[in-house]
């Protein structure tokens, strides 16, 4: 058994199926349908570029951990446990609550990039405004604004990497009200520009096409 421990935004950040965010952060335990989905010798690879002093390997890493959760959600999983059979999940919280907090992750999921309040997510569940902010930082262990600037975050790399639009097209696309402001936030979420991350993303998917393996040394 492997264990990888992913910093929440950096998860949160990657170009996922919902359905499978939504699952992983409400404490369900799932497994692939693809009995072979990574080897051994993969994570024990990820692990030396996560510690290595070179930037490019740390986010090699990432990319390759992003692209095998992505291979997941293309070729399916099942959950071995439910919301509710989950006792560390929902510790403290009743059943209509994390109803509540579903209901939030999937608005939020539709909206994050056009402009989004609190008290537009509030009035869609019909609750009150601090209440919602409580609960869901409770449940998520992040504020609202975290999560949805994570959403947003997730949404520029996808455009970065498989798209050439301009940064400020894929800022004011994703939510951001402008190109400054964009910056500043992806590189605190990211620790490099979205122009460093889309040449990277070109460099990696350059080697990838003519069969370059990288090693951490």
């Amino acid at each position: 058994m492997g264990i990888l421990n992913i910093p929440i935004h950096y998860f949160l950040a990657w170009p996922l199926a919902q359905t499978l965010i939504n699952q992983i952060t409400h404490g369900v335990v799932i497994q692939s349908e693809q009995p072979n989905l990574v080897t051994e010798q993969q994570i024990a690879l990820w692990m030396a570029e996560s510690q290595s002093d070179d930037i490019e390997f740390r986010q090699l890493a990432a990319d390759e951990m992003s692209l095998m959760l992505k291979g997941l959600c293309l070729t399916g999983w099942q959950q071995l446990t439910s919301t509710m059979d989950c006792k560390q999940s929902v510790k403290g919280l009743s059943k209509h609550s994390e109803f509540h907090v579903q209901k939030i992750l999937e608005f939020i999921a539709c909206n994050h990039d056009a402009s989004l309040t609190v008290k537009a997510i509030a009035d869609h569940v019909g609750l009150h405004t601090n209440y919602v902010m409580n609960l869901f930082q409770s449940v998520m262990k992040m504020t609202i604004k975290e999560y949805i600037t994570s959403m947003r975050i997730n949404h520029a790399r996808a455009l970065l990497t498989d798209s050439n639009r301009t940064i400020l097209d894929i800022a004011l696309t994703v939510g951001f009200n402008s190109s400054s402001r964009f910056y500043d936030t992806f590189q605190r979420y990211m620790n490099m520009t979205p122009t460093e991350f889309r040449d990277l993303s070109r460099k990696n998917n350059q080697l990838s096409m003519h069969g370059v393996t990288i090693v951490a040394r």
